[in-house]
């Protein structure tokens, strides 16, 4: 736990914005590095493209922010990857999105 407390400690929270096309709109995404790293480990991990990825939570989350709803699917994803119980094996991701 002390090891994980200093790399939070030296974690950089700076936005950076992608461009993402979603049903073929051309939209502006403006999320921490951290959560485009954790996106870009969960499109590899499912095997799609990170924009394939952002697309499917765009899809989900109709009028809500994608920033914030993209924050939380990768929270959602790596909390149900802990669990005891076979984390992700049985789970889709797309079933892991709040809206």
């Amino acid at each position: 736990m002390q090891n994980l407390l200093r790399i939070l400690g030296q974690t950089s929270y700076e936005q950076r914005r992608r461009e993402i096309t979603v049903d073929g709109r051309r939209i502006s995404v403006c999320v921490s590095e951290e959560c485009w790293n954790a996106l870009e480990d969960i499109s590899l991990q499912e095997g799609v493209s990170l924009e394939t990825l952002v697309a499917n939570v765009a899809r989900r989350c109709g009028r809500r922010s994608l920033s914030l709803e993209l924050d939380l699917f990768a929270v959602s994803y790596y909390q149900t990857a802990s669990l005891p119980s076979g984390g992700l094996r049985d789970v889709e991701p797309a079933n892991l999105l709040p809206c």
